[in-house]
């Protein structure tokens, strides 16, 4: 999967890695919901927003994985644009998989027509 032009390994096939990208996606944006803008500064927003998605790819990619995408700059619509990207290929490769599991149904259990009596 590429996010921002950084290569990152993973396994949408395998139902440990989909599960961890599937809790952080969702601990991720439970996380942005909640962070407060009243009585903080722009830049704190900023940097709770990005901390939040720093930590998701950190928790599905290891960790380190934030100064590989992001380097150290932390700067609100890359992440933004980074988290969409995650979230995107993750939806994709799920619609993929249905299209693959239908495909795979359809090959191998064809639709039976019924036969009605002819004497009707």
């Amino acid at each position: 999967m590429i996010i921002l032009n950084t290569e990152l390994e993973f396994n949408f096939n395998d139902a440990d890695d989909l599960e961890k990208l599937e809790n952080a996606i969702e601990e991720t944006k439970s996380n942005l919901k909640n962070i407060k803008f009243k009585g903080k500064k722009t830049s704190e927003v900023i940097r709770e927003t990005c901390k939040a998605v720093f930590d998701c790819f950190n928790s599905v990619f290891g960790e380190g994985t934030d100064k590989k995408i992001f380097g150290n700059k932390t700067s609100l619509n890359v992440c933004v644009e980074a988290f969409k990207n995650l979230c995107d290929e993750k939806i994709k490769q799920e619609n993929d998989l249905i299209q693959e599991m239908s495909d795979l149904e359809n090959k191998y259990n064809p639709n039976r027509t019924v036969r009605k009596d002819s004497n009707e």
